[in-house]
């Protein structure tokens, strides 16, 4: 063995197998760093150029989008100016000419001014208010007044309209008579929220986001609108990309640092003026997203690193197994045939390298000495004979006991020692001079029941009877107090009563033996072990058999039930090979089930999904299995169909995937069907839209004339006359503001919103400037239709109508009830009646009154959920907006 204690035991450190395997683990180390680090480099410059590029080509977007907004803007108003000939009629007609302005652009603008030179309002006409003349004020102050005197067009920061609560801007430009020269300054405020809802379909990335921020560095306008009310007018200037704008350093915004965005997460910046304007667009993308790719290079490497060192140990470990081992071990068996030992069978003979040319030596060199033993052994025995015919004599006799290999002891008929051997002294621990003619053979007989045993036999012996045993074991005591097992035989010697008695030390043996007898006695337990654990396997295997009988059946029985299905039905590998179909799928393709399983034809040959839906199938993980689908599928013959279809992925333990099932429906008739209804509804829309834009444009005309036919008469009878004109009117609107809601409720399919964005739109469209509002909603999102602004504003506009100025107080929240979410919408009024709650969401009184409240219910309704109003009269209203469960989520 080559063990610590043998001289040819070799340290593991200094082991070729050791010095190999270290070799290579640092081989492998410095050729994994070495191409990590170069590989990193190379991708992390790559990443900055893509990240910046990217964020570069997002800012110039939304730069462009709202320069291209406010051209149309500036350019709409400057040809008003130039057409119009404002400078040419009279007051009457200027103001006419603003309405005009009003109802041809009214998504652009909600309020013009005509101011003169000394910056005197003489005309203003606003959409949600009419301005007497008292109400008319000087803006001879204002920056783009002075700009427009100069001969220039200008654009006031964002603010926020007072009147509405929306985010607008001023426009000034100069208006010119015929000479060129400047008569009037033309002020119009333009709305800015169709400008946000182009910004915020912008894609920055997954999670990026943009801003806008004047020539001082203070925050204007954000990619969602409703943050702008929170932020407007707040100082930038500690975010280096604004930083970079306010020092004009374009060149510096190349430079791709992270720092602390917007959002308070760590980002990478950059900017893009806005032509036209002196404000620049900051866009900023989380570094998570933006260096994700570097990321998961290290992660790469790492993991290469870590198989490389695996390999590399494994390497070792098999140059050890056959290298090292098999030379160690013919070196432990050189070592025992070198000491006379019995060499154990030589295995590496078999191999065809140097250690099987070494082992076969090494065998042979081992035959050879034990050829030569074997001679040796017979001369010794030829000579030894011949010894003993040469000295028949006593001092042969004496050699021949003296060296003896056992212990010798001739003992007397008075059973004293006379004679004993070397091995006999060694044996009992006693120098023949302290032995022969001082002590008894008795005396080193360990135990009594020995001692009476042999005693018994020596008697008998002596008295010549025959049938005493020879031969027998007793336990012997040595000198030192050691008890060994003897063997003892007897021989008496010719001529005299002299015996002569041979020990053989058996000790070794005896404990051999109960060691034997104890693993005998160990392998009988465990024998009937196994044959207990037979039994158990026989009946498991009894048991397997009959569950595999009822596994066949039940899979017959689910085969069938996937055979009958009118879906169609298949799997597929990772390879998009099909592996299994139903029979409707091989119908609905017109194909041969066995010649498409045989030959495995590929999933993109049939076309049945298209390939974004194959691509999208690799993302699919455990916790997300499922992907749904509907696509066009083109058949064999080249008629068109539409499948519903959902992909399932199905997974090992450790979160492998196996195959994909697929389930795929025809809808083909009702995609028809669908184009049928949509063809017809959009028809149908057309219409009424043409219909109701004529008659709110009549309206907003009879209106106007209806205002200034007022200022035309003093009779008071008459006045009220037209005052009641005016209400009826009024009405009319009002009731066709609530026709053309009703028709579009449900057209277009529900979708996720968010409450507070929704609910913020909502009411900035009135003035709730008076009243403390307190949001407590962030971050909840519910399914439902469109038209869910309107339900708030419908609730506001209550508020506003019945409450007056006795409500001071706004409080939106929710709470979680029995599974439900009851988003709260209450205040401080004076509430509803009792007796007024039942009929409070119908319709009633002929559409005279109560329709928002109806309507409110009915748009809810539409995707399950329900309002009810549950507050205490004299304290204040209390609605309750009731969303099922899977309605809701939160961000």
């Amino acid at each position: 063995m080559n063990t610590p204690e043998s001289k040819n035991y070799i340290p593991p450190i200094n082991r070729i197998s050791t010095r190999t395997t270290a070799s290579l683990l640092l081989l492998v180390i410095v050729i994994v760093l070495i191409i990590s680090a170069g590989f990193l480099w190379v991708t992390t410059t790559e990443q900055e150029k893509i990240v910046y590029q990217y964020q570069e080509k997002s800012a110039e977007e939304t730069s462009l989008i709202i320069s291209h907004y406010f051209s149309k803007l500036i350019d709409n108003l400057v040809i008003f100016s130039e057409s119009s000939h404002l400078t040419e009629i009279s007051p009457k007609e200027q103001r006419e000419a603003l309405i005009d302005l009003l109802n041809d652009e009214k998504r652009l603008f909600h309020e013009c001014t005509l101011l003169t030179l000394d910056g005197q309002e003489a005309v203003k006409i606003s959409r949600v208010h009419t301005y007497l003349p008292e109400e008319l004020g000087n803006q001879s102050s204002d920056p783009i007044f002075s700009r427009a005197l100069q001969g220039e067009t200008s654009i006031s920061p964002i603010f926020i309209f007072p009147q509405t609560g929306l985010i607008s801007v001023n426009i000034a430009t100069p208006v010119r008579d015929k000479k060129g020269e400047i008569a009037f300054v033309l002020i119009a405020t333009g709305s800015v929220v169709p400008l946000w809802s182009e910004i915020e379909k912008i894609d920055i990335g997954q999670n990026g986001y943009a801003y806008i921020v004047d020539s001082s560095g203070r925050f204007l306008a954000y990619q969602e609108a409703s943050e702008i009310l929170d932020r407007h007018g707040e100082l930038m200037t500690a975010l280096p990309p604004v930083q970079r704008f306010i020092s004009k350093d374009a060149a510096s915004n190349r430079e791709i640092s992270p720092y602390t965005g917007l959002k308070g997460e760590e980002v990478v910046g950059s900017f893009a003026k806005i032509p036209g304007t002196d404000w620049a667009v900051i866009a900023e993308l989380p570094t998570y997203e933006a260096f994700e790719y570097i990321n998961r290079m290290i992660l790469v490497i790492i993991a290469a690193m870590i198989l490389g060192l695996i390999f590399s140990a494994l390497l070792g470990l098999f140059l050890s197994r056959y290298l090292t081992e098999p030379v160690l071990s013919l070196t432990s068996i050189v070592t025992k045939i070198g000491q006379g030992k019995p060499a154990p069978h030589i295995k590496e003979t078999s191999r065809a390298d140097e250690i099987g040319i070494l082992a076969r030596g090494i065998e042979q060199m081992e035959k050879n000495l034990m050829e030569s033993y074997l001679d040796l052994e017979l001369r010794i025995s030829e000579l030894t004979l011949a010894r003993e015919r040469l000295r028949f004599s006593e001092e042969q006799y004496r050699a021949l006991f003296e060296h003896s290999e056992d212990p010798l002891v001739l003992v007397e008929e008075d059973q004293s020692i006379t004679l004993v051997n070397k091995k006999f002294e060694e044996l009992w621990g006693f120098t023949r001079e302290e032995i022969i003619g001082k002590k008894k053979w008795t005396e080193f007989v360990a135990t009594l029941e020995d001692l009476d045993m042999m005693t018994s036999y020596y008697q008998k012996r002596n008295a010549g009877e025959d049938n005493v045993p020879n031969t027998y074991n007793f336990k012997l005591k040595t000198n030192s107090g050691e008890i060994r097992d003897m063997l003892l035989s007897i021989t008496r010697m010719p001529g005299s009563n002299q015996i002569l008695a041979a020990l053989v030390d058996i000790t070794e043996q005896k404990k051999y033996e109960q060691e034997l007898i104890q693993k005998n006695k160990d392998l009988s337990d465990a024998y009937e072990k196994l044959a207990t654990n037979e039994e158990e396997l026989r009946e498991s295997y009894d048991t397997l058999t009959i569950y595999e009988q009822k596994l066949r059946k039940s899979e017959q029985k689910y085969r069938n039930i996937v055979e009958d299905q009118t879906d169609l039905i298949l799997r597929f590998t990772p390879q998009n090979k099909i592996i299994f179909g139903n029979d409707k799928f091989f119908s609905f393709f017109h194909a041969d089930h066995k010649g498409i399983l045989e030959n495995e034809i590929n999933l993109s040959d049939i076309r049945l999904f298209p390939s974004e839906i194959l691509m999208q199938i690799f993302s699919l993980t455990p916790d997300s299995p499922v992907i749904y689908s509907e696509n066009k599928v083109i058949l064999p013959g080249g008629e068109e169909k539409w499948l519903n279809s959902s992909i399932r992925g199905i997974f090992s333990d450790a979160g492998t995937i196996i195959e994909y099932q697929a389930v795929a429906r025809d809808i083909t008739f009702q995609k028809k069907t669908e184009e049928a209804l949509d063809n017809a509804r959009s028809k149908l829309n057309l219409l009424n839209a043409i219909t109701f834009e004529d008659i709110r444009n009549y309206i907003f005309t009879l209106s106007g004339y209806l205002e200034l036919k007022k200022d035309m008469i003093s009779d008071q009878n008459t006045l009220a006359l037209i005052e009641k004109e005016q209400s009826i009117v009024k009405k009319v609107s009002q009731s066709l503001d609530f026709a053309k809601d009703y028709q579009d409720m449900g057209i277009r399919p529900p979708y996720w919103q968010n409450v507070l964005q929704v609910y913020l739109f909502a009411i900035s469209h009135l003035d709730l400037t008076h009243i403390e509002r307190i949001e407590e909603i962030k971050g909840v999102l519910i399914y439902a239709d469109p038209l869910l602004e309107k339900v708030f504003y419908n609730l506001a506009l209550n508020l506003v109508t019945h409450g007056k100025d006795i409500v001071t107080k706004l409080h939106l929240h929710s709470e979680l009830r029995n599974g439900e979410l009851i988003i709260i919408f209450e205040d401080n009024g004076p509430g509803i009646e009792d007796e007024k709650k039942e009929i409070l969401f119908s319709r009633r009184d002929g559409l005279k009154k109560g329709l928002g409240l109806y309507f409110t219910s009915e748009v809810l309704a539409i995707t399950g959920i329900s309002i009810r109003e549950t507050g205490t009269p004299g304290k204040g209203a209390r609605f309750e907006i009731i969303v099922p469960r899977g309605k809701y989520k939160y961000e």
